[in-house]
């Protein structure tokens, strides 16, 4: 069980992008990724296909609060999915829950603040990237993330065979269209997909912060001898100085922001969008231990990340 807190652990587990080229035939569709249909229920409505944390929040006697709506707010259809990060308050206490969905099976523990996700969605194909529209207006330096992550199952044993994440820290006031690609990490076909999105992907979560997802796909091409768009990016482990020196050669202004994940979804290293100074960024690491952590770095719209093996 994880933390409310550390919810963005779902979107951390992300590797280097593999170059693939070509079409595949088998494409999957994300159910209900247009927000076009809705459960509703008492005082709270969900969309469908989706699990959201309306039902276990808004079942706390008086002061249930919803994190999920129906929104009019939308790119394409009739609706579009508002995620809004609000306080919950419960007896002797209050904590900052984000909008939270996703296409597994979402169980919260509201005394013990817990929370785990289990299952998805079949695919049997290997899309190249989730895709789709969203705005975003974050409050006190919030940041969203949309990810996708895929299973495979054999013999009773879950692996995880790749996963893409996006994110965003800059106010979009106007609908924008967002890509993440997919890193796989094996050659197996994936037998159960997830995919989640968050109003609030960091540890210091602020109230009013609220994301809008609409007309959510996979997309499967990558075109004939396309390079991978983290191909821009390489990263040396200086061990002397205990420092990671990051290149990047993207073509156009080097304006990026980084962030160093460790396995747990927390955030051990922050960079703010900076020009970077002769296309590199310097990362002290000195006390982050042994282990494998993520390095996301965020460009031109887009979101890269890289595996790193500190100490092993």
């Amino acid at each position: 069980m994880k933390t409310l807190k550390q919810i963005a652990l779902f979107i951390a587990i992300l590797f280097s992008l593999t170059a693939m080229t070509g079409v595949l035939k088998a494409q999957t569709l994300i159910p209900n990724g247009d927000f076009e249909s809705w459960n509703s229920y008492s005082g709270y409505s969900n969309p469908a296909s989706w699990d959201t944390p309306n039902s276990a929040l808004m079942s706390i006697p008086l002061f249930g609060k919803a994190v999920v709506f129906k929104s009019t707010d939308f790119h394409g259809g009739s609706y579009s999915c508002k995620l809004l990060t609000q306080q919950i308050a419960i007896p002797g206490s209050a904590f900052n829950a984000p909008g939270f969905i996703t296409l597994g099976k979402l169980s919260i523990n509201i005394t013990a603040q817990t929370f785990s996700v289990n299952g998805g969605v079949p695919i049997n194909d290997q899309p190249t990237h989730l895709m789709g529209y969203y705005k975003f207006q974050p409050v006190g330096g919030d940041s969203c993330t949309v990810g996708i992550i895929l299973y495979k199952t054999t013999a009773g044993i879950r692996d995880t065979i790749g996963g893409g994440m996006f994110s965003a820290k800059v106010a979009t006031t106007d609908w924008t269209h967002f890509s993440a690609y997919i890193t796989y990490f094996t050659p197996t076909t994936p037998d159960t997909m997830n995919v989640v999105a968050i109003s609030s992907a960091q540890t210091d979560m602020h109230v009013g912060t609220a994301l809008w997802v609409d007309d959510l796909s996979l997309d499967y091409t990558v075109g004939v001898g396309k390079q991978d768009p983290a191909s821009g990016i390489s990263v040396y482990h200086d061990k002397e100085t205990g420092r990671l020196i990051v290149f990047c050669e993207f073509t156009k202004e080097q304006i990026v922001n980084a962030r160093l994940y460790d396995m747990t979804g927390r955030e051990v290293y922050s960079l703010n969008p900076v020009a970077v100074a002769n296309g590199r960024i310097v990362i002290p690491c000195n006390g982050f231990g042994r282990g494998v952590y993520v390095l996301a770095v965020q460009h031109d719209g887009m979101t890269f990340t890289k595996k790193i093996l500190l100490g092993l």
